[in-house]
């Protein structure tokens, strides 16, 4: 029915049309619930061989993650103070004064900052991270690796992470 032109339909083709179309309907959804079932499965799956294959246990997982989110949550705020007084300091520069709240002024004084991080140290603590050791010594984020002075090494697993990012 499909390769027969609408206007060009015969009339005894035409009974059928309202059963073709249902049954079309029917195979589209049945397509899509295995469809839906099938990328289920896999990330159920996935997630199983996950832990599976995991070098660090469940205790360490779990610290490990304990971990990252303290770190986000202190590297935010810290770089909200950071960027906050920077940027008060340069629009100083530029007006000659800056128009703080006293908050803000406190903070100021509390936390003076001169310069930013260079390209290579941004370079150094951003991107993807693999979880490794140091010399049976766990790294938990690229942060931790630089703060250790271990980034730079040229190691495969820092090749692999350079390559996740250019994929």
């Amino acid at each position: 029915m499909a390769r027969i032109p609408c206007k060009d339909t015969p009339s005894s083709i035409l009974a059928y049309k309202d059963e073709v179309i249902r049954r079309l309907q029917y195979e589209s959804q049945f397509i899509g619930w295995i469809l839906i079932a099938v990328v289920a499965s896999a990330v159920f799956l996935l997630k199983c061989l996950q832990h599976c294959c995991s070098p660090l246990s469940f205790h360490q997982e779990e610290y490990w993650g304990q971990y990252r989110s303290c770190e986000k949550e202190l590297f935010n705020r810290t770089a909200e103070v950071h960027a906050k007084v920077l940027a008060a300091s340069n629009v100083k520069h530029f007006f000659g004064f800056v128009a703080l709240n006293k908050e803000e002024k406190e903070m100021v004084t509390e936390y003076p900052v001169e310069e930013v991080q260079s390209s290579p140290q941004w370079n150094e603590i951003t991107g993807v991270y693999l979880y490794r050791e140091n010399k049976g010594f766990p790294l938990y984020s690229r942060l931790h690796k630089w703060a250790k002075k271990v980034i730079g090494n040229g190691t495969d697993a820092e090749s692999k992470e350079m390559a996740l990012l250019a994929v």
